[in-house]
């Protein structure tokens, strides 16, 4: 399995696509578990239920992209960073893959955003929650692939590059 982690804004959904559709694999994407989960989008979690509900969802987003059978692509949303729990159980056979961005990166592609959290929006928000979590990422990551100058199709050819690299399995 190969798991995409970063920030919101950096791409995690589109790159996870694209990797999926050139490896030949299913892509599992964190949102749409949520939706399956909820039935309602990760922003209406956030504003109904609270931030807490959705960062639950989005653990068990995770843990049921885990159990999925045979090779795959998953998004995994920035939040299970801060599970500490998850960081030191997941085995071997899940490859981390940090999407690296920098804040001004996250911000343009969040943009006005609509289907977005509201703090995801501020730039104090971005700036500070990623200063927070990028020692977790890092140490997490198996692979970093830098995003800010890359289109999603390069980074999915560099991420695929890397995997064959490494021997798919």
């Amino acid at each position: 399995m190969v798991l995409l982690v970063g920030m919101m804004g950096a791409g995690k959904t589109s790159v996870g696509r694209a990797t999926a559709r050139l490896l030949g694999w299913p892509f599992l994407d964190n949102d749409d578990q949520i939706r399956r989960l909820a039935g309602v989008a990760p922003p209406e979690v956030a504003s109904r239920l609270g931030v807490e509900e959705l960062h639950r969802l989005e653990r068990a987003a995770l843990e049921a992209a885990l159990e999925h059978p045979g090779p795959l692509v998953a998004s995994a949303a920035g939040s299970v960073v801060d599970d500490v729990a998850w960081r030191q159980r997941h085995g071997p056979e899940v490859l981390v893959v940090w999407l690296r961005a920098r804040p001004e990166t996250l911000l343009a592609r969040v943009g006005a955003g609509a289907s977005r959290r509201a703090e995801a929006r501020s730039a104090t928000w971005t700036t500070s929650t990623l200063a927070r979590r990028e020692p977790a990422l890092a140490a997490l990551a198996d692979l970093v692939i830098d995003v800010d100058d890359r289109s999603v199709d390069r980074c999915a050819a560099v991420l695929v590059s890397m995997i064959d690299g490494r021997g798919r399995g």
